[in-house]
């Protein structure tokens, strides 16, 4: 950091003055180092940059609408944003070009990782602040730059590895051009940075300080990391001299590591799944809502709060437009609706797609009010019920028994309220909603001005998909048994009945059903490598709605929720660096296929 910012003013006041040494005075327009690293407050405040910028919530742009939180699920397949226009379903479904991911898909940190280098320096080498502060914030930012890291490995595979300040401030040459680190070197770091911060940090906070990350919110990213480590040695392949995937013999190292720090979480009896509520819908729901000490699921969060100036716009983008008032853009698309089992552990194809479309109609507690606790918590469908009301996505009503029965009326109401027509924003794609993670008190916003009045916290780690880690994890070193009770501990707080066996398929499902919408899916098919299997040349299916007002039941239609064919290519199980920053670094390699 420099303290003269205006060396021009310096000059001109040494020749206007004589009796003191101008020296000796500090800068008016500056802070300096020494001030801001034995100084609490300053240090809170640059702390609390890194973790704003660290973009635990898909932040990574200032964004008006806020369509972009919709980024991962649309690429995963889960869902899409309203618009053709908007950033994750443009990039869901044209090239990822060799200049770059799009901005908000895109995650390369290096300005805040060299902050976070720079704070760890100077709080070692300059405060003289009390040991213990210290110590603590300098494990916060060594978790940060982990989670930073894991962000890049996940999108890039191998990338620089910095743990030191470099450039021209240390007078080293060239240091700027630093080569990329393999895949396994940068899974070995967070994981080795977990083994110690595991041990050394708090386990808990009080309120004041929710959201900094405690032991178990280390086990957690250590359970995360190793279990995609394990994922990409077991259907990955090493390329690009190394640099990219993780030879094969590697698997049960890791996977071993992930079942370890797993259980380091479930055992120590602090965090449990949270089931405070008898009704398993509203339970799940809950695990969102619910910010007080009775849950104990969270492991960590990222803080929204109004009091704090901060909040986002995810519930008015999600919910329906009767009750948001704003651009209702987050829809689940029906390919991703029938992964969620019927009531009874049936699978959710066991009604095809021919059968679905039938004239005279379903009655919701027939076809979607039967279903997996977890979809009824996670998905608004026509009548299901919101706010003390219910959620409108039909077309338009026929006024007979079956469809094309009567007259048809798509405008207007009925004596009880009852709208003929829903809201054009609620039907215009796929016949589903977003209700995960929607809050039901959050106000209409009113556009623009009013989009990020939500301040439910962001869930970085819960307790649930440390126990599919513990099942996928267990799954590769062929502990099926173990496995199998850990994946059914999870179908057990929905509601679900338990699995009699486990499959390569059931725990992809199970972990695609219960971690939908929690920027998950994306990543999860990429490591598995059945992306392209999945996404590649598929539009993916939606559901136009027809109610029929003599039956009150539903009939449909099925259509294209997408305009065109998604695109996923082999090369792009790794995004590119892209071609700017491979020009400034003439050591950095791209990635294949770009």
């Amino acid at each position: 950091m420099k303290n003269l910012k205006y060396p021009f003013i310096l000059i001109l006041f040494l020749h206007a003055t004589s009796c003191e040494d101008i020296l000796d005075k500090q800068p008016l327009d500056t802070i300096s180092d020494n001030l801001v690293w034995n100084d609490r407050q300053l240090i809170e405040s640059y702390v609390a940059d890194l973790y704003f910028e660290t973009d635990f919530m898909e932040r990574r742009t200032v964004q008006q609408t806020g369509v972009s939180y919709a980024m991962i699920g649309s690429m995963g397949g889960e869902g899409r944003s309203f618009g053709g226009h908007h950033q994750p379903y443009r990039s869901a479904t044209t090239p990822i070009q060799a200049s770059g991911a799009n901005v908000s898909l895109d995650y390369w940190k290096y300005n805040n990782i060299r902050n976070a280098n720079y704070a760890l320096e100077q709080l070692e080498s300059r405060s003289s602040l009390d040991q213990a502060f210290i110590d603590q914030r300098s494990l916060e930012i060594r978790y940060l730059r982990a989670y930073m890291y894991f962000q890049m490995v996940i999108r890039y595979g191998g990338v620089p590895l910095i743990t030191k300040v470099q450039g021209v401030e240390t007078g080293e040459a060239g240091t700027a051009f630093v080569p990329r680190d393999s895949e396994q070197d940068i899974y070995d770091f967070i994981i080795s940075e977990m083994d110690v911060l595991s041990q050394q940090l708090p386990s808990s906070y009080d309120d004041f300080d929710k959201g900094r990350p405690t032991k178990w919110a280390a086990y957690a990213l250590q359970s995360r990391a190793a279990l995609y480590a394990a994922s990409i040695a077991n259907y990955g392949e090493v390329q690009l001299g190394g640099l990219l995937g993780i030879p094969s013999g590697e698997v049960a190292k890791y996977a071993q590591i992930s079942v370890d720090a797993s259980n380091a979480i479930i055992d120590n009896g602090i965090h449990s799944l949270y089931e405070e509520i008898e009704n398993k819908i509203d339970n799940f729901h809950a695990i969102w809502m619910d910010e007080s000490s009775a849950n104990k699921e969270k492991l960590m969060v990222e803080v929204f709060d109004f009091g704090l100036n901060k909040g986002h716009p995810f519930t008015p983008r999600a919910m329906p437009h009767d009750f948001s008032g704003s651009w209702g853009a987050y829809h689940y698309l029906y390919d991703w609706v029938e992964r969620f089992e019927f009531a009874d552990g049936t699978p959710g194809t066991s009604v095809t797609r021919e059968e679905l479309v039938r004239p005279e109609g379903w009655a919701m507690d027939e076809l979607m009010s039967n279903r997996d606790p977890r979809f009824m918590a996670s998905v608004f469908y026509p009548g299901a019920p919101w706010k003390g009301s219910n959620v409108y996505i039909h077309f338009g009503t026929w006024t007979g028994g079956q469809l094309g029965d009567g007259e048809f009326l798509n405008a207007g109401i009925d004596e009880n309220g009852f709208p003929y027509k829903a809201h054009p924003r609620n039907i215009a794609k796929s016949g589903f909603m977003v209700k995960k993670r929607t809050d039901p008190n959050v106000s209409p916003s009113g556009g623009f001005p009013g989009l990020f009045n939500d301040d439910r916290d962001y869930i970085v780690f819960r307790l649930g998909e440390v126990y599919l880690n513990l099942a996928e994890a267990n799954f590769y070193l062929n502990n099926t048994t173990v496995a199998l009770a850990a994946l059914n501990r999870v179908r057990e707080r929905a509601g679900m009945p338990p699995k009699t066996e486990i499959t390569e398929d059931i725990l992809q499902n199970e972990r695609l059903v219960e971690l939908s919408w929690e920027n998950h899916s994306y990543w999860d098919l990429r490591r598995w490598r059945i992306a392209q299997e999945v996404l590649d040349g598929v539009r993916m299916a939606g559901v136009k709605w027809f109610y029929l007002y003599e039956t009150k039941k539903y009939a449909v239609e099925l259509i294209k929720a997408e305009g065109v064919p998604r695109l996923f290519q082999a090369h792009n199980y790794y995004l590119p660096l892209g071609t700017a920053r491979v020009a400034e670094n003439p050591n950095l390699a791209e990635n294949p296929g770009y």
